[in-house]
């Protein structure tokens, strides 16, 4: 069975606070896609096994989060 992220697929909006200053944070999409040029157009498996992290195996999408007020980025793992 695969792995569908809710976010990525529009099932589900995202609603995360800064840890740092309580305002809501923008989604930037998988961490995955900015591993390099073309990985935003390969398969999700191919490139978390470039990342380090079998996310298919672990039921999730590790997902980039960066607050327009503090500027403060971090990653949020988007559970199935």
């Amino acid at each position: 069975m695969s792995y569908i992220c809710p976010v990525c697929n529009g099932l589900q909006e995202m609603h995360t606070e800064c840890p740092n200053c309580s305002q809501p944070v923008s989604d930037y999409g998988r961490l995955s896609d900015y591993v390099g040029p073309y990985s935003p157009y390969l398969e999700i498996d191919e490139v978390s096994s470039s990342v380090g992290t079998r996310l298919d195996q672990q039921g999730a999408c590790i997902h980039l989060v960066v607050c327009s007020a503090c500027t403060h980025s971090y990653t949020i793992q988007i559970n199935s």
